[in-house]
């Protein structure tokens, strides 16, 4: 018998096991489906390499679903927890690995690119709505399940260590570390602000990328944010400027100003009613912020040997960098006309 059986069995998932399958593309853990004649549930095992306390996610996700349980119509959906037979909700295996089950949901697909600007909008409405229901949630209740997440000095600090022992630069990458370099300033920006409580902490889900959300096949529509290891106490900008980075992000790898505009409009509609001004004011400092931080995490990891995220080549996270910042390159370029429309929005 497996380990991923004897684990899945560990759960009340209703029936008799006929399939487990891997399931999707994570970058960080590892995620099967899980079949009996009468029910589904997706079975993962945390990776307590990237996430040192298991527990705590596990901690945060519980009260967030009790709390979606409560509202009669929430308008979003997470999926929900599969408690183990002991009545907690993981598992450990013989080696301490820490293992959970969630509801699989139906009907639901991920969707590679975002098709038309209505899509787009109702993301981003997608987005603003679960930013509203976390919203009603305290903010000291919930732990940091990954610290220093989207600290992109913290991101930037690394990079300079890694390079400082780094004997030789491949050729192709001194130009990325010329690029990040004449950037250094907007690194803290976010953080600066949130240090002096100008940029209100909130419940977040950290990781609103278009991979981690499920629409129904039916109607095309948001149904479900998934990948929910990231959800704790930072900044909603962070939020938005990674929906962002990775829905508009056009064909030809240039930012699509249109599909932002969008994403943009359908959440504000929702997240208007609790932002604050300090926090509309970054907005397009988060959309710059994000890629930039993302190519710095993929430009380090593969400079350190590939050892965060996966890859299927030796050069996957290099050229994942250089896509980062191709797309920072042009929103740069059209940074103004982001401003402009931003500010129109909001005067709607």
């Amino acid at each position: 018998m497996t380990i991923e059986k004897t684990i899945a069995e560990a759960f009340t998932l209703p029936g008799h096991i006929r399939h487990i399958e891997p399931l999707g593309k994570g970058l960080i853990n590892d995620s099967y489906l899980v079949t009996t004649p009468t029910a589904k549930g997706v079975l993962q095992r945390i990776n307590a390499d990237v996430f040192p306390s298991p527990g705590k996610i596990m901690a945060n996700l519980r009260q967030i679903t009790d709390y979606l349980a409560r509202h009669r119509d929430p308008g979003i959906r997470l999926p929900g927890i599969i408690p183990a037979r002991d009545g907690k909700d993981w598992v450990m295996d013989e080696a301490g690995g820490y293992w959970r089950m969630l509801e699989y949901i139906e009907d639901s697909e991920n969707k590679a690119r975002i098709e038309n600007l209505a899509e787009a909008e109702i993301l981003g409405e997608s987005l603003g709505r679960l930013h509203c229901l976390l919203a009603g949630l305290a903010v000291d209740k919930f732990h940091v399940t990954l610290p220093g997440f989207h600290v992109t000095p913290n991101y930037l600090a690394r990079l300079d260590r890694v390079l400082a022992t780094t004997k030789s630069l491949p050729v192709d990458v001194q130009p990325i570390v010329d690029f990040i370099q004449q950037r250094r300033e907007q690194a803290p920006i976010l953080e600066d602000d949130k240090s002096t409580g100008e940029l209100p902490l909130r419940i977040i889900h950290g990781d609103p990328k278009l991979d981690n959300v499920l629409f129904s096949k039916t109607t095309g529509e948001p149904m479900a944010w998934v990948d929910l290891d990231t959800i704790q106490p930072d900044l909603v900008l962070y939020d938005i400027g990674d929906c962002i980075r990775s829905a508009c992000r056009g064909k030809n790898g240039q930012f699509d100003l249109d599909t932002a505009s969008a994403v943009l409009k359908g959440w504000f509609r929702e997240a208007k009613f609790f932002l604050t001004p300090a926090e509309r004011h970054h907005v397009p400092d988060a959309i710059g912020l994000l890629p930039y931080e993302l190519g710095i995490r993929f430009l380090t990891d593969y400079l350190e040997g590939n050892r965060y995220f996966k890859v299927s080549y030796r050069e996957e996270n290099l050229h994942k960098a250089q896509k980062q910042f191709e797309l920072l390159a042009d929103i740069e370029k059209k940074s103004a006309s982001l401003q402009e429309r931003w500010e129109n929005i909001q005067a709607e």
